[in-house]
């Protein structure tokens, strides 16, 4: 069944208040699994399964999935599920899942709400997850893809230090019920094995160097720390002119410091 019939079936009308614009186009949801390389002796976190067309395809590769939806009036479209026995649908608000219950180095594949974006990365960012296949809105998938000297954010810096980041495919509003205002792209975030530092302190570091993004790194570092701390480095310049790598070394002068 389309998913529109699925939704006529049970009277379901999709909520802006959820961030609800379900997938339909079955090629692309089977693309986005084929490039998530998944094995069956993987554990995969679905957010947001909504009519089940991702999880379709998510559950024919043997893995373990933990699907978590926000919305119980999905359940009598999910029930199709109940016949396999490789997947389990918590119906939870995802940012309130316990992430900790998942072992080390599972994988998330998810259409996630555009609204909400943010606060999804840092959670999948801040657990034990080894690679994360996310379709997001093109505008925050190309920042989250920006180089320096270029419209990043603190957000861009994070995800491009501790994860190697790519983009898979663009995805048109088209392919969506209902049609949303933005096209959408699928990224994909493998973490990185080096990266050595907490990943919590170093998120509050970068946020705090582009607290003021025109402000040069002077004005914004001087708020948390001694700025002797930083002598060989040109703190005149604003956080989005710095290279990835430079960063880190920021970081690790930070981290002697205090």
């Amino acid at each position: 069944m389309k998913v529109s019939d699925y939704l006529r079936e049970y009277n379901i009308k999709l909520l802006k208040s959820l961030g609800q614009n379900f997938l339909t186009n079955q090629k692309i949801a089977k693309e986005i699994v084929e490039k998530a390389e998944i094995d069956e002796k993987d554990v995969v976190l679905e957010i947001g399964p909504g009519a089940g067309t991702l999880t379709e395809y998510l559950v024919l590769t043997g893995a373990k999935i933990i699907a978590v939806e926000v919305d119980k009036r999905l359940i009598p479209i999910l029930e199709r599920f109940n016949k396999f026995d490789n997947i389990q649908i918590v119906f939870q608000d995802f940012l309130k899942f316990d992430l900790s219950i998942l072992p080390k180095d599972f994988k998330v594949v998810a259409n996630i709400p555009y609204s909400i974006t943010g606060m999804i990365l840092k959670k999948i960012l801040f657990s034990r997850f080894s690679r994360a296949v996310l379709m997001v809105q093109k505008e925050v998938g190309e920042r989250l893809l920006a180089p320096p000297r270029s419209d990043r954010s603190f957000l861009s810096v994070v995800v491009q230090n501790f994860t190697v980041a790519k983009k898979l495919l663009n995805v048109s509003k088209g392919n969506f019920i209902p049609q949303p205002k933005v096209d959408s792209v699928v990224l994909d975030l493998k973490r990185k094995k080096d990266f050595k530092y907490d990943i919590g302190e170093f998120w509050n570091f970068v946020s705090r160097c582009f607290e003021a993004k025109r402000k040069t790194l002077h004005n914004n570092l001087k708020k948390i720390t001694d700025i002797g701390c930083f002598s060989e480095f040109d703190l005149k310049r604003r956080p989005q002119e710095l290279e990835n790598e430079e960063f880190l070394e920021l970081f690790e002068r930070f981290k002697g410091c205090k």
